[in-house]
């Protein structure tokens, strides 16, 4: 029955996801048809993100959490979304997890017309402690972010989904 109700709460998480995503897609441009704006700012959340792995090696409490806009959610698989101070806790057990390593790039990034929305699809190789075992795992799979820009200029996470899968294939 548990398994039953998380397909139920992810199927509708999916889907708007996937809403989301079209609705980007659909009012985007590739960063070269799109013009200079489009390509400088697939730039500065391609710099964002690096900042953002950086963040992750060092452990950066207060840099991981400062990237999400305060009405952001993060989705992880088997836990409801997260928001506010519940992203922040959940980052405070990961970097206090011995094990913890996250690295991620992105595959694309995409640009709304309107220029102040933009999404990063892309692949990510996690390491944590396994909570049943005790012992470290590595975890793959694949992440879309939706970045939005602050009414100060720098962009920020508005939505945050992680997906498990198998280790992603080098590019052809």
């Amino acid at each position: 029955m548990g398994r039953l109700v998380t397909r139920v709460r992810i199927i509708p998480a999916l889907l708007a996801g996937g809403l989301l995503v079209a609705g980007c897609g659909r009012d985007a441009a590739p960063p070269q048809q799109a013009g200079p704006e489009a390509a400088s700012t697939a730039a500065a959340i391609a710099a964002e993100e690096d900042q953002w792995n950086r963040d992750y090696v060092a452990r950066n409490l207060e840099g991981l959490v400062a990237r999400y806009a305060p009405d952001a959610v993060m989705k992880q698989p088997g836990v409801p979304p997260l928001t506010g101070r519940w992203i922040r806790k959940a980052y405070e057990a990961a970097v206090a997890d011995p094990a913890f390593a996250l690295t991620f790039a992105h595959d694309r990034i995409e640009v709304s017309r309107s220029g102040d929305l933009a999404y990063s699809r892309g692949h990510y190789e996690l390491s944590q402690t396994d909570i049943r075992s005790g012992q470290p795992m590595t975890q793959y799979g694949t992440y879309l972010t939706v970045w939005r820009k602050a009414p100060h200029g720098r962009w920020q996470v508005l939505e945050d989904f992680i997906t498990p899968g198998p280790r992603p294939r080098p590019p052809m």
